[in-house]
């Protein structure tokens, strides 16, 4: 591809993005959703114009957008959050997770699926798109107690959700003879080992922070560990995700005006964002969904069920309010790029079970990402928490 088509094709894409950021201020749908309709007009499926050469810049670009979308969410585990919320956080999140993970994986063996791929659909199905709802609440300058709640939730159902992917790699080898397990070592090391980078480098963030008062310096610097933390961890074979959430949560917790990275951060995330969603977009198949049938109506209908019906009965365990009780699970019904590299990570791992879990989880992200905003922007609507003079996801 020659120079001059990388630029107009970059030109394109923002351009699609300013108009879906305008239009979105005049319809229902966030501009999440409109970005990735938009996609999918561009990709292959409709008219071609976004090539496959170039749908492979969805890999860095998605990396990226990840790691300041984890960094942004990690922010938000304060521990003066946890000292207001955190029950009541636990409380839902812990039920989320057991809610949906059974019901997924009682359904996929009620349709006949593997023993192994039961278990790793039970876990892929338990993490939130942490891009969506953050660009939704950033849009519609959200702030209060429901958005709070909304926040650390999906920091924390991503989080936990990592954590019991990674356990389900191992127990679904067992089921599998073909595999390898990893021993306990290994698993321990891939959770660990994130932790560990993840703190490491929040703290030098913090310190950065702290000494650093030129906003571009400061851009730099963050930028540079925050990229530094994502190929650490992939290259050590930890996740990712987890190391950059407690990097952000190290850095708000060490600094003394928290604020400075998180800020620079959320002002250079919207270009990325238009990048992952338009290209996200382009890769969507709608007709994977039809491909593999029941299956993947199993998929939708019990993560829905789980998140909806787990948020309202978490919610209700962690006494919060009738509000948070009635829209909580369906402001956390988006699912994209964090359940799309766990299932990347598991085809590597079960290349037999590549046939069954993509088309599975792309028609579920399809349909999580269209329909999935705006649940998440109505729940806010009525919340009455939307148009908040210091709205969005930024660190106060």
């Amino acid at each position: 591809m020659s120079d001059n088509s990388v630029l107009l094709t970059l030109s394109a894409l923002f351009l699609i993005g300013f108009a879906a950021d305008a239009l979105a201020r005049r319809v229902i749908l966030p501009r999440v959703t409109l970005l990735l309709l938009c996609g999918m007009l561009l990709g292959p499926t409709v008219t071609g114009l976004v090539s496959t050469q170039q749908q492979g810049w969805l890999v860095v670009v998605a990396q990226a957008t990840l790691c300041m979308v984890g960094f942004l969410l990690g922010g938000r585990i304060t521990l003066h959050g946890l000292r207001a919320y955190g029950q009541t956080v636990l409380a839902i999140s812990i039920t989320i997770l057991t809610v949906s993970s059974c019901l997924m994986f009682m359904g996929m063996l009620w349709v006949g699926v593997p023993m192994s791929a039961a278990v790793l659909l039970a876990s892929i199905c338990l993490t939130t798109d942490p891009v969506a709802p953050t660009d939704v609440i950033h849009e519609l300058r959200s702030d209060g107690p429901f958005t709070r709640i909304l926040l650390a939730v999906i920091a924390t159902n991503d989080a936990l959700g990592f954590v019991l992917f990674t356990i389900a790699l191992s127990v679904a080898a067992l089921f599998h003879p073909t595999v390898i397990h990893r021993s306990v070592l290994e698993v321990l090391w891939e959770i660990g080992g994130a932790v560990t980078i993840g703190a490491l480098l929040g703290r030098a963030l913090a310190w950065i922070s702290d000494h650093i008062q030129r906003p571009d310096t400061l851009l730099a610097g963050t930028l540079g560990l925050l990229i530094l933390c994502g190929a650490l961890a992939t290259r050590l074979h930890t996740s990712f995700f987890l190391a950059v959430m407690i990097m952000g949560s190290v850095t708000v917790n060490s600094c003394t005006r928290p604020w400075k990275p998180f800020l620079i951060i959320e002002r250079f995330l919207w270009p990325f964002l238009i990048l992952f969603f338009l290209l996200a977009g382009a890769n969507l198949k709608p007709r994977s969904m039809l491909d593999i049938g029941l299956i993947s109506g199993v998929y939708l209908g019990c993560r829905m069920l789980g998140e909806i019906g787990g948020g309202w009965l978490g919610a209700t365990f962690g006494n919060a309010s009738t509000h948070t009780r009635r829209w909580l699970g369906p402001a956390l019904l988006p699912q994209a790029g964090v359940a799309m590299s766990m299932t990347f990570i598991a085809v590597q791992r079960f290349p037999d079970l590549t046939d069954l879990l993509l088309p599975v989880v792309i028609s579920g992200v399809m349909v999580f990402e269209l329909i999935g905003p705006v649940m998440t922007r109505i729940a806010l609507i009525r919340s009455g928490e939307n148009d908040c003079q210091k709205g969005g996801p930024r660190l106060r």
